[in-house]
């Protein structure tokens, strides 16, 4: 698990009505050059520096709460030219930017300058949103909601490396682009346009405000319109740090997998899947990749709560699914949503981990949810003694390579968000193999039993992880075995 401190952020949710009474908001498209982010539609903001801590801001003794909200204000300024407060002398604000902007001032001196007052209690906010750990940048951020008056001043055609596009537009639209595939949108930002465009503004902002998350982190991304991921806290034990369960779907949707059935993580993931029902959607399946208890506890659990169908890898396996409107018995497809653009959920069969394993893959997004076929901590374990299978386990890799995968979200770990998912398998593949010749190469040149083959390959691993690996080789040589290719001597 990363150990990275999550830094500081404040973000801007500027907001107008239209001339047709609708809700608009100000997004920027940052810059590809970006290290956190690149080229995704966001709110402006940033991270705190230190000057805006010296700022006064009335309403609240909360030192986090006020510095991200002078620092949401200064970098809404700075990246945008917008500024949220009456001045006197508006043609002012574009010296000050121009200082701001090549740090020649900070806030704090802006503040004193321009006479500003800064109440905190003028400003509903979400937040903290702590970004998930496993990743390279970790933020703690503040998303205030300010509403943007005609009085306010505004720098035109400003230069900022950081941002290349500035647009005011409704939430509606906005998500209609993302779903199109013509822009991409943070799990946050993603999130708070939904409440805004499903709820009214005063609904969505007390909704958001409402952090249930342990530690305020929040287990939840959203990379893609109709997908949602959850990555849960693995089981005690377990030498995996999280499970991850996906929600697919908007009008109607599926869950897959449940994770370990752990009281709090359970009525955790309920909390977000009750928030999915007050935004509109409704629950028609609940699935899981294979039966094992950290994928599959909590399934009885939810199925009970939203009363809903519950499938396993045995009925697909032996298709024996009830025939239901989303489901496509013919073709083995969830296809969710009665629109012109249904989110089609593929049920591959996957052995190989286990016999009844089964992956999903979204065709529309190109996602692939991948159960234990593929895991990004370590390797997948076979085992032999529960009906695994090294060669079917191959055949599934094989067959999983030749689908389009844009994300994969393996069953345990960080997903691919920014890498070809086909490249990960690929590589998969290349490690299997390469074992395999690793394990011919040991034989070859005099291990002939179990024990001694074990002992030149995994000698170095710690004692935690010898049980798991005497499996994995197990499974290969089953596997070579089947093949012919082990010499007669050999003691397995």
């Amino acid at each position: 698990m990363s150990k990275i401190i999550p830094k500081l952020a404040g973000t801007c949710v500027l907001w107008r009505k239209n001339n047709e009474g609708e809700v608009e908001v100000l997004v920027i498209r940052r810059s590809k050059m970006m290290k956190f982010l690149p080229g995704q539609y966001a709110f402006p903001g940033g991270r705190v520096e230190e000057s805006d801590e010296k700022c006064e801001v009335h309403g609240s003794t909360n030192e986090k709460e006020k510095s991200a909200l002078i620092g949401a204000i200064r970098e809404t300024l700075e990246e945008t030219g917008y500024f949220p407060f009456n001045i006197k002398d508006n043609n002012e604000l574009k010296t000050i930017w121009d200082k701001l902007h090549n740090k020649k001032i900070d806030f704090y001196e802006i503040q004193k300058l321009l006479s500003i007052e800064v109440n905190i209690e003028d400003y509903p906010f979400s937040g903290p949103w702590i970004t998930p750990p496993g990743l390279t940048q970790r933020f703690e951020t503040y998303f205030f909601f300010i509403e943007w008056k005609p009085t306010y001043p505004h720098i035109e055609n400003i230069k900022n490396d950081e941002v290349d596009l500035i647009r005011w537009d409704t939430p509606r639209q906005i998500l209609s682009d993302w779903h199109k595939g013509e822009l991409s949108l943070s799990t946050p930002v993603a999130y708070i346009l939904e409440h805004i465009e499903k709820l009214s503004l005063p609904e969505a902002c007390n909704h958001l405000k409402k952090i249930p998350w342990k530690d305020n982190a929040y287990p939840y991304f959203h990379p893609r319109p109709g997908i949602h991921l959850f990555p849960l806290p693995a089981p005690p034990l377990s030498f995996s740090t999280n499970v991850n369960s996906v929600v697919i779907g908007k009008e109607e949707m599926i869950i897959i997998d449940t994770g370990c059935g752990e009281p709090e993580t359970t009525n955790e993931m309920i909390y977000w899947l009750d928030n999915f029902v007050k935004l509109g959607s409704r629950f028609v399946g609940i699935c899981i990749t294979h039966d094992h208890i950290d994928h599959a506890s909590g399934l009885e659990i939810i199925a009970n709560h939203f009363n809903i169908p519950k499938y396993t890898p045995t009925d697909f396996f032996k298709k024996t699914i009830v025939p239901i409107d989303c489901y496509d018995t013919n073709k083995h497809r969830f296809i969710l949503g009665k629109n012109d653009n249904p989110w089609i959920v593929d049920v591959i069969p996957t052995p190989g981990h286990i016999k009844e394993h089964v992956s999903y893959y979204e065709t529309t997004t190109k996602t692939f949810i991948a159960g234990d076929l593929i895991t990004s901590e370590g390797s997948v374990v076979i085992i032999p003694d529960g009906g695994g299978s090294m060669s079917e386990y191959m055949d599934s890799l094989y067959k999983v390579s030749k689908l389009e995968i844009d994300l994969l979200i393996p069953g345990h770990g960080i997903p691919s968000f920014f890498t070809s998912g086909n490249h990960i398998v690929n590589r998969l593949i290349e490690h299997r193999k390469s074992r395999e010749e690793k394990i011919l190469q040991n034989i070859k040149e005099g291990a002939l039993s179990f024990d001694e083959l074990f002992a030149k390959i995994y000698g170095d691993l710690p004692p935690a992880r010898l049980r798991l690996a005497r499996m994995q080789l197990k499974a290969h040589l089953i596997d070579l075995k089947n093949k012919e290719l082990l010499p007669k001597e050999f003691i397995l």
